[in-house]
């Protein structure tokens, strides 16, 4: 019995002597106390429970922390950092309470320590959360997204430029068809005339003249329409008025050789930047409607009147000639192809013909 007792008695003994080392070992407690943890944003304070871990959103930037030391409350003066923002020790004197202002997101450590007595420190981590804009991925992504707008803005880019190098080919593909045509259709008769005048030589000297005189007109014809698709799409030649002085000078020339007076009215066409298409359609619409004038309409005068009202420009081209049969009118090839001009360049074109009343071509185009 007394050596059971003996036994318990030495056990408990040794259970004491080790609760008493491990209380010495154990770190005594802090003397510096956070008192206060305070997070801020736009909207409202949080106040967060020190004795767990403490974790932030992104947006509570502003951080208010108050400590004191217990030990030496009244001549404490204390110096902090913040470990993951600042490795500097900054004095704070008598003051107990720090505040940071627009932290980024990370892991952070406040240590406070008292200068009378150095061993007096105490550390309180916390998180606080990364914003997107924060993040690794952020900035690479806005790179690429950068990247991305500026290549679909070259790409529209490129497009365009590809859309106006088709549309001013099938302009120029336009032009020599009808240079073609035009030239073509005056080569061929000025070569049946001139077949026609040798033939007569020998024969009938005198019907020789009229068939020269034709072919005078047919070569004079030719030039003016040559020069005048030319000057049309010569780039320096945009403005709306050197285009009508153009279409005025050839349409005294055509004009004249059949002894036709021009009267001819251009009203506010200045600031008008013409385009090469409009200006093609345009001087190929003056040029049909003038040589019908003086090669169909036996007429002595034509009128010509160009108004710009806002942004629509008003073209009426009247003659005082013979005019047409309505068949001719609703049949021929020539008035269908003025029609289909103006409509290219997004006008309306009517034509108004009766027997012994002359005609008239009204067109309409809008303007930018």
């Amino acid at each position: 019995m007394n050596i059971e007792c003996t036994r318990f008695a030495g056990k408990r003994l040794a259970a004491l002597i080790a609760a008493c080392v491990l209380l010495c070992n154990l770190a005594p407690a802090q003397d510096i106390q956070f008192t206060s943890f305070l997070a801020t944003n736009e909207e409202q304070d949080s106040s967060y429970n020190m004795g767990k871990p403490i974790s932030l959103l992104y947006n509570q930037t502003h951080i208010i922390i108050q400590f004191k030391d217990i030990k030496d409350s009244l001549n404490a003066r204390y110096a902090y950092r913040l470990e993951g923002f600042d490795k500097r020790w900054h004095e704070n004197g008598k003051h107990t309470i720090v505040n940071y202002i627009n932290l980024f997101g990370g892991d952070y450590t406040l240590q406070v320590r008292n200068l009378n007595y150095p061993e007096h420190i105490a550390s309180l981590p916390f998180h606080l959360d990364e914003a997107f804009w924060q993040r690794p991925w952020f900035v690479p992504m806005i790179a690429a997204y950068v990247l991305l707008i500026v290549g679909i803005v070259l790409y529209f880019i490129r497009m365009y430029r590809l859309r106006n190098q088709i549309r001013l080919q099938k302009i120029r593909n336009e032009i020599a068809a009808d240079l073609h045509d035009d030239v073509g259709t005056a080569l061929s008769s000025i070569t049946f005339l001139g077949e026609m005048a040798r033939s007569r030589f020998d024969k009938k000297p005198e019907e020789i003249r009229p068939i020269l005189e034709r072919i005078m007109d047919e070569s004079k014809e030719m030039m003016q329409t040559m020069r005048g698709v030319v000057w049309v799409i010569n780039p320096q030649n945009d403005q709306a008025e050197d285009f009508f002085e153009k279409v005025k000078s050839f349409a005294e020339s055509v004009l004249q050789s059949k002894k036709i007076e021009l009267k001819f009215t251009a009203k506010d066409t200045q600031h008008w930047q013409m385009g090469l298409e409009v200006q093609r359609n345009l001087f190929l619409i003056f040029k049909e409607s003038v040589v019908n004038a003086a090669k169909h309409s036996d007429a002595s005068h034509v009128a010509m009147t160009i108004q710009k009202e806002k942004n629509y420009v008003w073209i009426l081209i009247s003659d005082d000639g013979k005019g047409f049969e309505e068949d001719v009118l609703n049949e021929g090839n020539g008035l269908r192809n003025l029609k289909n001009r103006a409509t290219q360049i997004g006008g309306d074109l009517q034509i108004n013909s009766k027997l012994g009343q002359g005609t008239q071509v009204k067109m309409v185009i809008p303007i930018a």
